[in-house]
């Protein structure tokens, strides 16, 4: 019965789920549904096109190119169009103090039992390390307990 009506939509069906397929896209957060959207539009549109080879596709033919269209589509978006971007502190959004590791700084005061104090950029940090005087500088190794660790350069 179903695909009675698909069949009987014709070349129509994919000019349909294309549009389905794009509504969806902005509705769900990302840029996924579009490329196989935009396949679904270009099979579609095949089969209007006046060329009697291409107007008589089957629909198992039709399937098949918008599966390879879909293939090639994601494929090419992936390259085209990262998601994950090098240096990008995104993966850092629940762990602030994390983007100050590998960053140098001074003492602001002197390191005892363990326990000081540093200025990077226009905010001051509680940090852990060896003890050492005021003024030394020291690099950022890591985070522990919302302080920055640090050695002494």
């Amino acid at each position: 019965m179903l695909i009675d009506m698909i069949a009987a939509a014709g070349p129509w069906t994919w000019f349909i789920l294309g549009f389905a397929l794009l509504v969806g896209e902005a509705l769900v957060p990302g840029i996924y549904l579009v490329w196989f959207g935009t396949s679904a539009l270009v099979v579609g549109s095949a089969s209007l096109l006046p060329f009697a080879a291409v107007n008589n596709w089957s629909w198992t033919s039709q399937i098949v190119v918008f599966a390879i269209l879909s293939l090639l589509s994601v494929m090419l978006a992936r390259k085209f169009f990262p998601t994950g971007v090098e240096g990008d502190d995104a993966g850092r959004m629940n762990d602030p103090l994390g983007r100050y590791v590998g960053r140098e700084a001074t003492l602001m005061e002197a390191m005892e039992n363990g326990a000081g104090r540093v200025r990077i950029g226009d905010t001051t940090w509680r940090v852990r390390g060896v003890d050492a005087p005021a003024g030394t500088r020291v690099k950022v190794v890591g985070v522990e307990d919302g302080a920055l660790t640090v050695t002494p350069l």
